[in-house]
Formats: C-alpha cells, sequence, structure tokens
C-alpha cells in the first residue's frame, strides 16, 4: 500500500520535471532562433550600410523581432553599430508572464562590401 501511494506522489514530481525541461528546451530553441536572426540582420545593415527607421519597421516585420538600437545609430561607412533584439517566449511552468528573451550583438557597417 505505501509502495503504491508513494509511487503515485513521486509521479508528481516527475511530471514537473518534464515540464521544466519542456520549457528549458524552448527557452533554448527561442534563444537560438533570435542568435539566428540576429547574425542575419546584422550581415544585411552591414551590407546595406546603415539603416533608417523604414528599414527597422521592415526588419521587425520579416523577423517578427523588436529591434533597438543602441549605440551609433546613426552610423557611417567603417563605424561599430550596436543593437539588441527581443523576442517573447510563453512559458510553461517557469513563470505565469510572457518572457523576454533579448539578444545583444554588433556589426560594422560596409564590411561585407
Amino acid at each position: 500500500m505505501s509502495f503504491k501511494f508513494g509511487l503515485i506522489l513521486s509521479m508528481f514530481f516527475v511530471v514537473l520535471f518534464f515540464l521544466f525541461g519542456i520549457d528549458m528546451i524552448g527557452l533554448q530553441l527561442t534563444y537560438s532562433e533570435l542568435d539566428q536572426k540576429a547574425i542575419t540582420i546584422g550581415y544585411l545593415i552591414a551590407k546595406r550600410g546603415g539603416f533608417d527607421d523604414e528599414y527597422i519597421d521592415y526588419i521587425e516585420q520579416k523577423y517578427d523581432v523588436l529591434f533597438t538600437c543602441l549605440n551609433n545609430c546613426n552610423p557611417k561607412f567603417g563605424d561599430v553599430v550596436e543593437y539588441k533584439l527581443q523576442d517573447e517566449y510563453n512559458p510553461l511552468i517557469i513563470n505565469n508572464h510572457v518572457v523576454l528573451v533579448s539578444v545583444f550583438r554588433s556589426t560594422v557597417i560596409g564590411y561585407y562590401n
């Protein structure tokens, strides 16, 4: 009898462990996808030679991210631009609210030309 009761109680912890693992995998996948988008966006900005509000809107719509320029927002050829990309993740068990996943990157304007 106590074996069955202990087994039932332990299954509760096993389910919570699996849900936590699923959340961690989901966060890692969101971060990896955001990192891939950041590399592509950095390449596009460097190749274009800069960005303006219209291009930022295009990037945000195409890649479904929130783009924020952190440093040197009006760059010239050879300048380094620092930016942040954010995306949302809806966790199962870690948090009741949406988690913002952020990636900080930089690119050199005109480097790829």
